[in-house]
């Protein structure tokens, strides 16, 4: 199949590039392309960029956020000349590859900028839930104006203080939040990976039919020209010329309608990386590199140990049983301690005062918020195991389609194509010898062309769930 091609995966197997739900995503490294300031400027965010480390909060050991860094290799890509015959090997040729555009979604994508303020936020909130409370400075004036004096003046000072360590519970119930927050920080990223991914592949596939379209109008012109000789030779009927312009004609509808649909998956593209534009330069890939078998188990054990929504879902379990240990925590009352001194202008007299209250626990002992606590370990429990039955459905539909456009692409490729081109060549040279009549030519064209269409379509569909598998099955939101 003479698609254009791009260095393989590293295994030979659909590969998950995911890690797990705090580290960084790091892709293969390409040389840039020449672009504008714009692209420069996503290409340098993409290489620099990194999330600085959260400072651990006192007593409590928050996770630093998740950094990442896109690099690049530098690679030679050989381009196959799409050609019906013998096609020839050239060098690269400039152009927009995955892995770029991969990294400049990384770099400015809003969702995912958005998903990195919620992280900010949440180890936010963890800083704030260990902070104690402030003392109180308080000044009270007394009996202004008894027995004509000024009364007694004094200033107190009041501070609450904590008990049954509940600062730094609920300073672990905000780090575990935070942590869900970088799970879905991840998921999130993961989500516009493979939205770039799928977007790609529409638009390479819809390139490359735009490409077939334009050599069956090539084909259909020649064709066309030849069966024009041969009527001025008259060796065929008008009839048979008259066929072959309304072949072209459809062959130019055809190509159009190509176009449009190469431009509109273009568009497609654009949004999926989160771009306001893309350079003019065409697409370099192919849609069946890296495609072979990729056993379940070994699929279910890689989504299962790295997907971030269970990651988020384990996060937010443990959130509510942190939230019940600070429930009941709260039972125990705080202290307040008051220390104050005054003076008595009527007598002249200075005096200290010294008191201490807390609450006494005998009406409200927390009872509702332990109950919601424990009601909401038993639904962060359920909701885990609902994920992990989610996520394995979610593979075996992915995998079930993977493995059947897998074998339809290498049963037409391996086996129909090279007789399908075989066929079209002989009935090729039987035509220009007269051997044969162009109705039957153009039946084996058409049928070369469809076939060529259908592998085509074939590694797109693989290609599309291998990046639903490659991004751990997230769930698109639209």
């Amino acid at each position: 199949m003479d698609f254009e091609s791009i260095p393989p995966v590293p295994e030979a197997k659909v590969r998950l590039r995911a890690e797990t739900n705090v580290k960084p995503v790091v892709f293969d490294q390409v040389e840039p392309v020449a672009a504008t300031s714009e692209m420069e400027l996503a290409w340098h965010l993409s290489n620099h960029a990194a999330n600085e480390p959260n400072e651990s909060t006192a007593g409590v050991g928050i996770a630093d956020a998740a950094a990442w860094d896109a690099s690049v290799d530098a690679v030679e890509n050989q381009v196959v000349d799409p050609t019906l015959s013998s096609p020839a090997t050239v060098t690269s040729v400039n152009g927009l590859r995955l892995e770029s555009l991969e990294s400049m979604a990384m770099a400015a994508h809003p969702s995912i900028s958005e998903a990195r303020a919620r992280v900010a936020f949440s180890d936010g909130q963890a800083v704030q839930a260990g902070l104690p409370f402030n003392p109180v400075l308080q000044y009270q004036s007394d009996e202004i104006g008894n027995e004509q004096s000024s009364g007694m003046h004094s200033v107190q000072m009041s501070q609450q203080f904590v008990t049954a360590d509940k600062l730094k519970l609920a300073q672990q119930v905000q780090a575990h939040e935070a942590e869900k927050r970088r799970s879905q920080l991840r998921a999130t990223e993961l989500e516009v990976l493979t939205r770039v991914r799928s977007a790609f592949a529409s638009a390479l596939v819809a390139q490359r039919r735009a490409e077939i379209a334009e050599q069956i109008v090539s084909l259909a012109d020649e064709s066309l020209s030849s069966v024009k000789t041969l009527l001025e030779a008259q060796e065929v009927s008008r009839v048979v010329w008259l066929q072959a312009r309304v072949e072209a004609e459809q062959a130019r509808i055809t190509a159009e309608n190509a176009r449009t649909q190469a431009m509109a998956a273009r568009r497609g593209l654009v949004a999926a990386v989160g771009a306001s534009e893309l350079p003019d330069e065409p697409l370099v890939g192919d849609v069946a590199t890296g495609l072979d078998e990729a056993p379940w188990e070994a699929l279910l054990s890689e989504i299962t140990a790295t997907s971030p929504e269970l990651s988020a879902a384990g996060s937010e379990l443990e959130r509510a049983r942190w939230s019940l240990r600070l429930a009941c925590a709260q039972v125990v009352p705080n202290v307040t301690g008051q220390i104050g001194v005054g003076i008595d202008t009527a007598s002249d007299d200075t005096y200290a005062s010294v008191g201490v209250s807390l609450p006494l626990p005998i009406w409200n002992r927390n009872q509702g918020n332990i109950r919601s606590a424990r009601a909401s370990i038993a639904e962060a429990s359920a909701a885990m195991n609902r994920t992990r039955l989610s996520l394995e459905g979610r593979l075996a539909e992915a995998a079930g389609r993977y493995h059947m456009a897998l074998e339809r692409y290498r049963r037409l490729n391996d086996s129909v194509l090279p007789t399908s081109e075989e066929t079209y060549s002989l009935s090729q040279r039987a035509f220009q010898a007269g051997e044969t009549d162009y109705l039957q030519l153009l039946t084996i064209q058409r049928t070369l062309f469809n076939t060529r269409l259908s592998v085509l379509e074939a590694a797109a569909e693989a290609r599309l769930a291998a990046a639903e598998i490659e991004g751990l099955l997230v769930t698109i939101r639209d």
